[in-house]
């Protein structure tokens, strides 16, 4: 009898006690221990920001370019139409994150927390995830082009009307995901997908290969 595999992620490495940062000061810079909860970052070029609380923070339409954030906590971010172009996560948790219409492009995510995010309508392009978890996510209407996924877990996440044309997947799950309407539902080859969701691909599929359901 198989065992059912636990997908689990570490928590930041956020030390107990933080200084406080400005913005201004990022760009270009490499920072650690630093508490920005709530701050506006509307611009971020050349930063590495390290064991941190990025909480809170309000990016919305902001345009980062080669960030990196590693052990860092954006929980409760506003995300909403970020542009993000070359940069990575690195143990990181985005928990009930805002990032209705974000565009990610090259950007890498490892050993990553993403739960009860808000991520219809996003552009993910070129990106990498690979130790990641989804969980509770609403991806309705995302688009995938030229992103792979390796050890990944969705999980109750809403793909409904999703183009997963672009997508490769290594070692990805699938559990109690609505995956209504999507396009490219042939690149989750390779993926494994509980009963119930594949059940809820028969429609695409059939759509795919031509094959008219119904007198």
């Amino acid at each position: 009898m198989s065992r059912r595999r636990a997908w689990t992620v570490p928590e930041p490495d956020v030390p107990p006690h933080l200084e406080p940062a400005d913005v201004a000061d990022l760009d270009d810079a490499t920072v650690s221990a630093v508490d920005l909860t709530g701050a506006v970052v509307p611009g971020l070029r050349e930063a590495q920001v390290d064991g941190s609380d990025l909480s809170r923070i309000r990016a919305g339409s902001a345009r980062w370019e080669r960030v990196t954030l590693a052990d860092c906590r954006l929980d409760g971010a506003d995300l909403a139409n970020l542009v993000w172009r070359d940069g990575s996560l690195l143990r990181c948790s985005l928990r009930e994150v805002r990032m209705t219409g974000a565009l990610l492009a090259r950007v890498r995510l490892r050993s990553v927390l993403l739960e009860g995010a808000q991520a219809t309508l996003t552009t993910w392009q070129g990106v990498r995830m690979r130790s990641v978890v989804l969980r509770g996510c609403d991806l309705r209407e995302a688009t995938f082009h030229d992103t792979v996924l390796e050890d990944v877990l969705l999980e109750d996440c809403v793909l409904s009307g999703a183009q997963l044309s672009g997508l490769q997947c290594r070692d990805v799950q699938l559990r109690g995901c609505r995956l209504d309407g999507v396009a490219g539902v042939g690149a989750l080859r390779g993926a494994r997908l509980a009963e119930e969701d594949a059940a809820a691909l028969l429609p695409a599929l059939a759509r795919e290969l031509g094959i008219a359901i119904g007198g």
